[in-house]
């Protein structure tokens, strides 16, 4: 069977109508009865190639969906928002004549990142990862 229409248009909700919280959030795995699977965003739909099986992700709590989106974009700003202001400090070390003080600050800054706070980090999104909803998609 070749994949319908509606699965590769996305379907459901037009993405414009989706809050950006969800647009682009993290794809949803999708396994069939059958043993097919696929990644999809919410709001798309799947036929099962195998089956004929037919998923629909907007089924899926649209606050719960976007609690993972907000989750996944605290992960990817901190560290940004921590190497920007690394980095403007040592720019201004730079432009003061203290060049030196910035070359020995960087490499610091990303050693204690990488041995204390990365850690950290890393452990609190699992415990998040283990604490997110799991949704079992009836088919159609």
């Amino acid at each position: 069977m070749s994949e319908s229409a509606e699965s590769r248009s996305g379907g459901g909700e037009p993405p414009a109508k989706l809050p950006l919280a969800v647009r682009r959030g993290p794809p949803i795995t999708v396994t069939c009865e059958c043993g097919g699977k696929r990644e999809l965003h919410y709001g798309e739909r799947w036929q099962c190639e195998g089956c004929g099986r037919r998923y629909d992700t907007s089924r899926i709590p649209l606050d719960e969906y976007a609690a993972i989106r907000r989750a996944q974009m605290r992960q990817l700003v901190a560290p940004a928002v921590v190497a920007l202001l690394v980095l403007a400090g040592a720019l201004t070390l730079v432009l003061s004549g203290r060049a030196v003080l910035a070359v020995v600050i960087v490499p610091l800054a990303g050693y204690l990142w990488s041995q204390w706070v990365r850690p950290v980090r890393r452990r609190r999104r699992y415990e998040e990862l283990s604490k997110l909803p799991r949704w079992d998609l009836e088919a159609d």
